[in-house]
């Protein structure tokens, strides 16, 4: 990971582990967010005055809706039916909504999925880091998370000498935190030690004496408790410099100071959302390049109705690369959601909110070269299939579903596809959608079908699934096919024996299904 600006400060996990992190930046009572990845898996932790509020993860596992499946607190049936699935605040709105889980429960299993996810995280030995202040959360998302606790299991399950390998001198001091409020139970030993410290930073071999325990059991006792929360951990080899501390909260002040300033100019509200979003402020030496007296109901009606990123950047297609970087930087300088804070329409928040979803999701494209053009060519021919659907004088509705036809077709194919290599799990979401998208074709419920068939609590479903396609569509022998083959996975060879039969009877010369009934006749 590479910093995005002068404040922005990374590092690599097997010098700097998570667990010693959220110490850190709870200790300096920082808000922002720190991203790790570790492979192919990814976190964001989310921060306000140093504690964790929120946390999110790209492995499937620590999403939402797995975990609601995995808890049986809700079916794929329900999936099916809520598109935006993956998003976890929508899932979460539509659990609200439609009366499955009460907001209480919903915010526990929020809690459960940010300390799971920390949980698994905290473990990583490699990764790298990097943490940013500018990045923050909507208001409206902060849950109540004990991190002490997380940290202080951890520590108390690392080995001696695992915890002093984390010294690196034994010049290092340790002393009390001014407030103490980590609702934790010290073990005798580690009760011991604190009671060591009054009112004066102790060095190790300070403690080492007035504890009378091996070195081992010290500096093992002296981690944890500062993982806890108990202790402060002066001159040791920390992430955040002093300098790095004092240049972030500096910036804080200053940041502070310009909202203040602008705020004054136009009395808002400070807006609500359920939905996370990296807030990212511009670099200062960013200048505008395009529309400095554009207003916000001009910007507003541009993002509503641009069909490109480069009009809702207004920047032409053959404009140079900084020009792009140029323009977003402009309009997130004058139109980012942090300058609409006191806004009392909810109604005009939600399209700021969702203007700059479009601006910063456009940047994202058009930032590099190689995405810019697999974006242009892409674009180049939806234009060319609007302008054809235009053309043959199809009404709005009739073009909408034709949009909706081939969003379920791409949905399709690329579930498909991960069905044939036998990636039954992972194909699924794909499927459920292209038949939510597209109910009336058969194939999509055979195939949905077969891929749910892997999965035992879901046969009844499967089933249902491929007998919708072979009512919708009775003469596809493939169809049969794949149901007869759901029959002999379930051991239900006369049901299969019936299916081809069938089958055959339709279409005599079918190879495939002669051979199946003739192997199960054998047996």
């Amino acid at each position: 990971m590479t910093a995005k600006n002068e404040l922005d400060h990374n590092g690599i996990i097997r010098l700097h582990p998570l667990a010693e992190l959220l110490v850190e930046i709870g200790q300096a009572r920082l808000n922002g967010s720190l991203r790790l990845a570790n492979g192919d898996h990814k976190i964001i932790i989310y921060f306000h005055s140093g504690e964790v509020i929120y946390a999110i993860s790209n492995a499937r596992a620590f999403r939402l809706f797995d975990i609601l499946l995995r808890e049986n607190k809700i079916d794929k049936e329900f999936l099916a039916t809520n598109p935006n699935f993956t998003n976890d605040m929508e899932l979460a709105k539509s659990l609200a909504i439609k009366g499955v889980m009460t907001k209480a429960e919903i915010d526990g299993l929020f809690v459960s999925q940010i300390e799971a996810i920390l949980t698994n995280s905290i473990a990583w030995d490699e990764g790298d880091w990097s943490f940013s202040p500018l990045a923050r959360l909507r208001d409206g998302i902060r849950f109540k998370i004990n991190a002490n606790k997380l940290l202080i299991d951890r520590a108390r399950k690392l080995t001696p000498e695992a915890a002093f390998s984390r010294f690196k001198s034994v010049s290092e001091s340790f002393s009390l935190k001014s407030e103490i409020d980590t609702g934790l139970d010290l073990l005798p030993h580690e009760a011991f030690v604190f009671t060591r410290f009054s009112g004066r930073p102790l060095m190790i071999e300070e403690v080492k004496m007035l504890s009378g325990m091996p070195d081992s059991a010290t500096f093992h006792t002296l981690y944890t408790l500062w993982m806890g929360g108990f202790l402060i951990r002066t001159e040791w080899n920390a992430a955040f410099s002093e300098n790095k501390l004092a240049a972030i909260k500096s910036a804080k002040l200053e940041l502070k100071r310009e909202a203040e300033i602008r705020e004054t100019e136009k009395p808002v509200e400070k807006p609500t959302s359920l939905e996370p979003e990296k807030q990212t402020e511009p670099e200062q030496q960013a200048e505008p390049v395009v529309e400095e007296g554009i207003s916000l109901d001009d910007y507003l009606a541009r993002s509503e109705n641009a069909k490109t990123h480069y009009e809702m950047l207004g920047i032409d297609v053959k404009v140079e690369m900084k020009d792009v970087k140029q323009s977003y930087f402009a309009l997130a300088k004058r139109f980012h959601p942090d300058h609409f804070h006191h806004v009392d329409d909810p109604l005009l928040v939600g399209r700021i909110q969702s203007a700059f979803t479009k601006l910063a999701q456009g940047y994202d494209v058009l930032k590099t070269q190689d995405s810019r053009d697999a974006y242009d060519f892409k674009m180049r021919k939806e234009l060319a299939e609007q302008e054809k659907r235009a053309a043959s004088g199809a009404s709005k509705e009739e073009i909408s579903k034709q949009v909706q036809s081939e969003q379920a077709a791409e949905l399709f194919e690329h579930g498909f596809s991960l069905l044939m290599d036998e990636e039954f799990e992972a194909a699924t979401p794909f499927l459920t959608r292209a038949v939510f998208l597209a109910p009336e074709n058969p194939k999509y419920h055979a195939y949905y079908g077969k891929a749910l068939s892997a999965d035992d609590t879901q046969r009844h479903k499967a089933e249902s699934e491929m007998q919708t396609a072979i009512k919708m569509d009775s003469t596809n022998p493939t169809f049969r096919l794949i149901l007869a083959e759901f029959f002999i996975q379930m051991n239900m060879t006369k049901r299969a024996e019936g299916e081809l039969t069938r089958l055959l009877q339709i279409f005599p010369s079918n190879r495939e299904a002669a051979i199946l009934l003739d192997s199960l006749r054998k047996k």
